[in-house]
């Protein structure tokens, strides 16, 4: 099964229809950002999977080991080439940080052994190079 995701662009800017429970609709108004500002959205909403899944991936495996984590945190960027007069996003890093107290750590530490990626990380790995940088906070 596969989620629809609903996307509308006009001169006034756009609107994502996620479906989702959670994240509802977003809205993105060109009136409110100059046009030299307006570039990257795609870029940030990639990173934005890219975390969300990592990080609630590391969350299933933290909760299934008993593990209660104070926060997970992360950053995250999409690197781009020219390539014949045409950009391509060739690489996403991710930088995650868990906030688990010292008793927790081992456990940490294995979960981050075993969380390699999840389903977004390892779609995009078939097709450029994803590096997570997870660790205790």
């Amino acid at each position: 099964m596969s989620d629809v995701v609903e996307f509308e662009h006009t001169p006034q800017g756009f609107t994502i229809r996620t479906g989702h429970p959670l994240l509802g609709d977003i809205h993105g108004d060109f009136g409110s950002v100059s046009p030299d500002r307006r570039q990257g959205t795609a870029r940030a909403l990639l990173v934005s999977a890219a975390l969300d899944c990592f990080c609630g991936t590391l969350n299933a495996a933290l909760l299934a080991r008993d593990v209660q984590y104070r926060r997970i945190t992360g950053t995250g960027r999409a690197e781009k080439v020219e390539r014949d007069g045409r950009s391509f996003v060739n690489r996403v890093v991710l930088d995650v940080h868990v906030d688990v107290e010292d008793k927790d750590r081992e456990t940490l530490e294995h979960c981050l052994r075993i969380v390699k990626g999840c389903l977004i990380t390892r779609s995009l790995m078939e097709g450029m190079e994803v590096e997570v940088h997870a660790a205790r906070a």
